[in-house]
């Protein structure tokens, strides 16, 4: 049985937080690039202190990576602060700086936007705290890893569905996450890709900060 996209990306947000709290060395516990001539400091879970920026827990998917990652953390009693960026660039670059000043000793960052994340990432390089990057990455700076799905080929895969459901040359319109983050890109690409030629797509637009008033 194939997991959905919700339940393989939060598995792989559980492993980033459990990669924190097992692997604990060096200034943040873990490698921030910095020389190997740093000087390595064993860490024990309960003493290190892990910085969550999230796009937006307006998306149920982002409020499950925060239940796994604030759940094993509570196991391992791990000290976790999570913000949430609300899909504001501006507040989440505000809220990693935020972290930063407040010494965490790594940060788990899902950008707003790829590009804009791209100086909050630097700051953190220079302070030696490692990233992580959930679901999307930054375009700048060291991240250590990104945790996330192959957004290209779940884009094929979606086209593939409509495809198979609609036919050749239905016409369809397009509804794109929110612009400038990596995964809106990925998923764009492979699904256009998979379907020129094959699909009439008669609109594009973005949804990823549409707001539904009663």
């Amino acid at each position: 049985m194939k997991k959905s996209l919700k339940q393989v990306l939060t598995t792989v947000g559980i492993a980033a937080i459990a990669l924190v709290t097992l692997s604990a060395c060096g200034n943040t516990g873990l490698d921030s690039g910095k020389s190997s001539d740093t000087k390595v400091e064993k860490k024990a879970a309960k003493d290190i202190k892990v910085g969550v920026s999230l796009s937006t827990l307006s998306n149920p998917f982002f409020v499950s990576v925060r239940n796994g990652v604030e759940n094993l953390a509570d196991k391992k009693d791990t000290k976790v602060q999570v913000s949430d960026a609300q899909n504001d660039t501006a507040k989440q670059n505000n809220d990693v700086e935020d972290l930063i000043q407040k010494k965490v000793d790594v940060l788990i960052v899902n950008p707003v936007d790829s590009s804009a994340i791209t100086p909050a990432v630097k700051d953190a390089n220079d302070a030696g705290i490692p990233v992580i990057t959930v679901d999307r990455s930054s375009d700048g700076g060291k991240v250590l890893t990104l945790v996330a799905s192959n957004s290209t080929k779940g884009g094929q895969m979606a086209a593939k569905f409509m495809i198979d459901k609609l036919g050749q040359d239905a016409k369809i319109a397009e509804l794109q996450g929110i612009p400038g983050a990596s995964a809106t890109r990925e998923r764009g690409k492979g699904f256009d890709d998979a379907t020129k030629g094959k699909l009439d797509i008669v609109s594009k637009q973005t949804a990823g900060l549409i707001v539904l008033k009663a």
